[in-house]
């Protein structure tokens, strides 16, 4: 039996923040290296500075492991708070589900858009980002579950302060950015603007620049940002990653919860939320899905009121939400037609595009054109038009890059499937 829930709604700090997004964060990437997260350890010690002495230390083996034989859902709610506005009254302006099976060893992220359109319980049509406004994150659960029949016990819910001072806390973030994102109307929060602005390329981010990267409507939709919300967890994680420092992190956790604001509350204790830390840590890349609710899954109405609203396609849903509990194997290049790709040298090094496609091809991938770059990359990307995360995955396996790699870029007319681009990061197998 797993430990006795909390009572709901109790508020959590920041610390609570880090582990939160380890847990979620361990979904996409494996955990390896010390440095990035001996660096937020480093600052969460000086930002302890002030604590009171006479707290005790977390004993490890008193945190245990999750003992619990059923699967944990937890819905991850970030809040659109406005100074002076109250976080009860907020819309949610990203909801994510993420769902870990302790016994199969299996895990997902499922992206739910906000402008979802879909029956609110005991009170009609409405979208699914105004279900926090009317009854917290215990309504958004009972929400959820209704539309997808995916029970929720536990929820996360952060305000956009506390993200970006979880990313600022990590170091930043490395993304790639797949358009030219010229964003002059971007709000600031005082109902003005903050223009954005970011070419294409891998850039790192500070915690302000990651929210707005992840916010901006500039040249995309909804569905764009869903990708770049998961894009901006997968790079977190990979700052975070490690198995060290992790374990290290835990035994101060009084200290932080005392040195650090409140900003986050969930219904999850610190216990469990190490635990979860842990058996998330655990689970490989093959066995975590990473799936949305996207335009392949829905379809644009307006309302009677004039309203731009998004309606599911159930048969679809159904079939993502299969994807979110049981993730399959990465595909075979054998599976289906071969990938049509273009490789990209952004090295200086000569004869690294014509080395790859050889041992692509070997592989049955059919190389359509090599060349040069534009640019001089540091990193490098695997930029997928035809939105096939499968492919792209044993793609990236392939070439022994990170998932972080992969940039979604939909073109359905383009008659390529794959751009690769090598950086200096590359290592030729």
């Amino acid at each position: 039996m797993r430990p006795t829930p909390p009572p709901l709604r109790r508020r959590a700090r920041w610390p609570v923040v880090v582990i939160i997004v380890i847990v979620a964060a361990a979904l996409v990437l494996p955990t390896a290296g010390l440095t990035a997260l001996q660096a937020i350890f480093q600052r969460l010690q000086r930002s302890t500075a002030q604590s009171d002495p006479a707290l005790p230390l977390l004993d490890l083996p008193a945190i245990g492991t999750w003992q619990g034989q059923e699967r944990i859902n937890v819905l991850l709610i970030g809040i659109d708070q406005r100074a002076g506005e109250s976080p009860a009254t907020a819309r949610a302006d990203m909801l994510m589900l993420l769902t870990l099976d302790p016994i199969a060893r299996t895990a997902g992220l499922l992206s739910i858009p906000r402008d979802l359109y879909v029956p609110l319980p005991d009170r009609g049509q409405d979208r699914i980002n105004v279900a926090h406004a009317y009854g917290g994150p215990t309504y958004v659960m009972r929400t959820v579950e209704y539309n997808f029949g995916v029970p929720v016990r536990f929820y996360i819910r952060l305000n956009f302060a506390a993200a970006m001072r979880l990313i600022d806390l990590a170091g930043g973030v490395e993304i790639y950015n797949e358009r030219d994102i010229d964003d002059p109307a971007f709000p600031d929060a005082a109902y003005g603007y903050d223009p954005f602005r970011l070419p294409v390329g891998w850039h790192r981010l500070d915690g302000r620049s990651a929210l707005k990267y992840v916010r901006t409507r500039h040249g995309g939709s909804d569905f764009d940002r869903l990708r770049r919300q998961q894009q901006v967890v997968m790079a977190l994680r990979e700052a975070l990653r490690s198995n060290q420092t992790l374990v290290a992190l835990l035994p101060q956790l009084p200290q932080i919860l005392q040195a650090l604001g409140s900003a986050v509350e969930t219904n999850l204790s610190t216990i469990e939320i190490a635990q979860l830390a842990l058996l998330a840590r655990e689970i490989p890349d093959e066995r975590i899905a990473r799936v949305a609710i996207d335009e392949s899954a829905t379809q644009t109405w307006t309302t009677p009121q004039g309203g731009s609203v998004l309606i599911p396609i159930r048969e679809r849903v159904r079939e993502l939400r299969a994807q979110f509990y049981a993730p399959q194997p990465q595909a075979a290049q054998t599976t289906g037609a071969p990938l049509r790709v273009a490789i990209q040298n952004g090295t200086l090094r000569t004869g690294l595009a014509a080395g790859t496609k050889a041992y692509l091809e070997a592989r049955g991938v059919l190389v359509l054109s090599i060349g040069d770059a534009p640019q001089r990359y540091a990193r490098s990307a695997i930029v997928d038009y035809k939105g096939q995360p499968d492919r792209t995955r044993w793609l990236a396996a392939e070439l022994s890059l990170p998932l972080t790699s992969i940039a979604v870029v939909p073109d359905p007319t383009n008659t390529l499937d794959v751009l690769i681009i090598l950086g200096d990061d590359f290592q030729p197998r």
